[in-house]
């Protein structure tokens, strides 16, 4: 199984080695206590922990992994990514729930007209934010949002946004046609 990352740790948090981490969905806050993960560090580093407490809700959370014991070695894992085996993610119940990992290579249309496709699903505070290049190598930025968000369909792998959102130069062979 790809291994999807559900979470970053933030910074060590007192003394015994716990860490408070970021959930970047709704899988960390909710695995049980023995559950491995994968904790990768910025330098490319990669071991597995099993967790051991946890305690906090919403998109921060508390974590006390076997092994780690002192302030020191949880501060060594200061920006890791914690991920899992995706077998372990929850499927998604709302309508209109997409995973990361779901909408990275799908084709992204507005209007009609090719945008490129999802490299990346950006977290942000007000709504997720798409990152689409195109076949020119430009990156564009889109909101993933209600308002913009016209339709996705997965098995096609495509979206399409509102009319409008940005201006899509044509192609040369659009242009010809008209």
């Amino acid at each position: 199984m790809e291994p999807v990352v559900i979470g970053v740790v933030l910074r060590a948090h007192g003394i015994h080695g716990l860490v408070r981490a970021r959930a970047t969905g709704p899988t960390l806050p909710d695995l049980p206590l023995g559950t491995h993960v994968r904790v990768g560090d910025p330098s490319g580093g990669l071991r597995e922990l099993r967790i051991e407490s946890r305690s906090g809700t919403g998109d921060q959370t508390l974590i006390g992994f076997a092994g780690i014991r002192t302030r020191e070695a949880a501060e060594q894992l200061t920006g890791a990514e914690l991920s899992v085996d995706a077998a372990l993610l929850p499927p998604a119940v709302e309508p209109g729930e997409f995973y990361v990992r779901d909408l990275v290579g799908c084709s992204t249309w507005i209007g009609g007209l090719p945008c490129g496709r999802v490299r990346d699903v950006i977290n942000r505070p007000a709504n997720d934010v798409l990152e689409v290049v195109d076949d020119l190598g430009s990156v564009k930025l889109l909101p993933f949002s209600r308002d913009a968000v016209v339709s996705v369909d997965l098995a096609a792998r495509r979206i399409d946004l509102r009319e409008g959102l940005i201006d899509i130069p044509l192609s040369v062979e659009q242009s010809d046609a008209g």
